[in-house]
């Protein structure tokens, strides 16, 4: 395969390492790359879920002139994004999105793939940074999780609010970013809960890699993205609240591993050892 200059981070062969390590560890819902915790701004009650008319404006101008664009433009020359499904959206409003989270830009490829209804986006509290990138992350969107009883209690009725004018939300039920990562990892339960909470349908993404025969300096192929939209789960009416949230999460991991299978020729097989290594129903 030929080699070309491509971009470099520096960090990446570090976060690879990590993610090896974690991966023999079982602890697949833990962050891999570094936090600068000195630019993030502390989710609180104070956060604007449900923005009031002036900062929706605003908003408005910082999506439709900044946010929109960079979003064509990451997902046209540097994710590559190529979308299979998205005929499984049709006559879907409101919706819980999952999805494997594999790069800091994936949720970009979702809500390209999903307009003119892109989804918000749940997101760990260190996103919600300072500066003008997290306030068009917040114009894009962004919900950051926060974690007192009184800012969970604002977030969830947020989510609520949304999902009741028709909108979707995308949740990374895996939890953890992984650089790059193909295989798909143990789910939490919040999206599925929120969907069944909320008697909206489950849509399962999956994001594949395609080779390019490219390298960086660290000699880290590049990827390019494959978005897949699979078919909406629908919550079980008549279950108990929590048989219909595993089914939920069972199904949708069941998508996802005949995705990668489907892409890659066999199921995933994981270095973990001991009782944490995933079964098919995580």
């Amino acid at each position: 395969m030929s080699r070309k200059a491509v971009p470099t981070d520096p960090t990446r062969p570090a976060v690879l390492a990590a993610i090896e390590q974690y991966e023999r560890e079982g602890a697949f819902d833990r962050h891999a790359d570094p936090v600068d915790e000195s630019i993030v701004i502390p989710v609180t009650s104070a956060f604007p879920y449900v923005p009031k008319f002036l900062k929706r404006v605003r908003y408005f101008f910082s999506r439709h002139f900044i946010v929109y664009p960079f979003t064509k433009k990451v997902n046209r020359e540097m994710l590559c994004t190529k979308v299979e499904g998205r005929e499984n959206l049709d006559g879907i409003g409101a919706a819980i999105l999952t999805c494997n989270h594999v790069d800091k830009f994936d949720c970009l490829a979702v809500q390209q793939a999903c307009r003119p209804n892109r989804p918000y986006v749940v997101a760990a509290p260190f996103n919600n940074m300072r500066g003008s990138f997290g306030d068009h992350m917040r114009a894009g969107g962004m919900l950051p999780l926060g974690t007192d009883i009184a800012t969970i209690r604002k977030f969830t009725a947020a989510v609520k609010h949304y999902l009741s004018q028709g909108k979707r939300i995308l949740i990374y039920p895996e939890q953890a970013m992984w650089w790059h990562y193909e295989k798909p990892r143990p789910y939490k339960d919040g999206a599925f809960d929120l969907a069944v909470r909320n008697n909206v349908p489950v849509v399962p993404c999956f994001i594949t890699f395609r080779r390019t025969g490219l390298f960086d300096d660290n000699g880290i192929e590049v990827k390019h993205f494959t978005l897949h939209i699979m078919p909406p789960i629908h919550p079980e009416q008549g279950l108990p609240f929590r048989e219909s949230v595993a089914r939920l999460r069972e199904e949708n991991m069941r998508l996802c591993r005949e995705k990668y299978r489907e892409a890659y020729g066999a199921y995933p097989v994981y270095t973990t050892q001991g009782a944490n290594a995933p079964t098919q129903q995580q």
